[in-house]
């Protein structure tokens, strides 16, 4: 039995290290890279933190604070990937970092004789346990959320995987954390599974390596979003020129964005073009990286002029983020800001702002 643990636990390390050294290849110096190696040194960490070899305590001690990093490094890399404005509220931060600390405090304390039903345990063991959950859940939430407005299509394409492949893995650290299971035959099958799930990842990192460098881009990085009828615009052919010019018409004259609830579907039906060909126009030939960032530059450009439009000056600021589209009005004055860097009715009353940054 002792060599089934073994060679699983060894299969599964060589994949995690294979993986790192993928992305420090293919991307070195990116944030992107140091994230994945990170990660992948947490579930290594945690593999060996249930080895069944000799080791000192203090060791597997080191190794047990870094697997409990694993959600947190998961939840930063789903956000990186599939969020274009990724940055992090100081809540969040607190929360990773307070859960951290507890766990932490809770493994230096935690002597064996205190019972698992005690006020200690809820504190330092399942209090942690329960963050951890929450941003594994949140990691899944984050990739299947974006993907129908998603236009980068190699990224739309390995969101599920990616929630499915990584959040098992996270949920395999919970889950024994939680329940306290244990036992060679049940460790040696979570290290296959991690196995064949990472196994899969590199597979995919294979097939999506022409696209990957699109796929990591930062927001910060990614050019800005622009129409072909600017001088300055990526040339495009006859016939694509045709749809885009038919997709900009009914943006800009039929004013399609100013449907409440408009998909990429609605809009690919009544331009008449096949879904992933849209996709593809929009964010290849307009430069935008999601449907909702395509919609609120018309949206927010329509509202931005008609704040500042004497006559309208008597129309309340709900009524004008309905009027163009959106469903209520914290959505809008979050667009507006992420677009001007002051709110709608700062902006109406002259406030300056810049973009903000993502």
């Amino acid at each position: 039995m002792q060599w089934i643990h073994s060679a699983s636990s060894y299969l599964a390390i060589s994949q995690l290290m294979f993986l790192a050294c993928l992305y420090v290849v293919y991307f070195s110096g990116k944030l992107l890279s140091r994230l994945i190696v990170l990660f992948s040194a947490c579930i290594v960490a945690y593999i060996l933190s249930r080895s069944m070899a000799p080791m000192p305590m203090e060791l597997r001690m080191v190794f047990t604070m870094l697997a409990t990093l694993a959600p947190a490094v998961l939840w930063i890399i789903a956000r990186y990937l599939f969020e274009d404005h990724r940055r992090i509220h100081p809540v969040m931060w607190g929360l990773i970092l307070a859960y951290i600390i507890i766990r932490v405090a809770g493994l230096f304390m935690y002597d064996g004789s205190v019972p698992r039903n005690s006020g200690f345990f809820l504190f330092y063991f399942y209090i942690p346990q329960l963050v951890m959950l929450f941003l594994a859940c949140h990691v899944v939430y984050m990739a299947c959320r974006g993907r129908d407005g998603d236009l980068i299509e190699s990224r739309r394409q390995v969101r599920v995987p990616f929630a499915i492949g990584m959040g098992s893995i996270v949920g395999l650290i919970i889950g024994t954390g939680f329940f306290w299971l244990g036992s060679p035959q049940l460790d040696s099958l979570y290290f296959l599974i991690v196995f064949v799930l990472i196994m899969s990842v590199n597979l995919a990192m294979f097939r999506y390596q022409k696209q990957a460098p699109q796929l990591i881009q930062t927001a910060v990085d990614a050019p800005a979003p622009k129409t072909p009828v600017q001088e300055n615009a990526d040339p495009v052919s006859r016939q694509d020129q045709v749809l885009i010019d038919r997709i900009l018409k009914a943006m800009q004259e039929e004013r399609l964005y100013a449907e409440s609830g408009l998909t990429i579907g609605d809009l690919a039906a009544r331009v008449s073009v096949q879904e992933y060909r849209l996709r593809r126009l929009i964010n290849q030939s307009l430069h935008y990286r999601n449907f909702n960032q395509f919609l609120n530059h018309y949206r927010i450009e329509e509202a931005a002029r008609r704040l500042l439009d004497p006559a309208e000056e008597h129309i309340p600021i709900s009524s004008i983020a309905l009027d163009v589209g959106y469903a209520s009005l914290s959505s809008f004055n979050k667009a507006f800001k992420d677009t001007h860097g002051v709110t709608p009715s700062g902006w109406r009353t002259g406030e300056q702002g810049a973009p903000a940054s993502a």
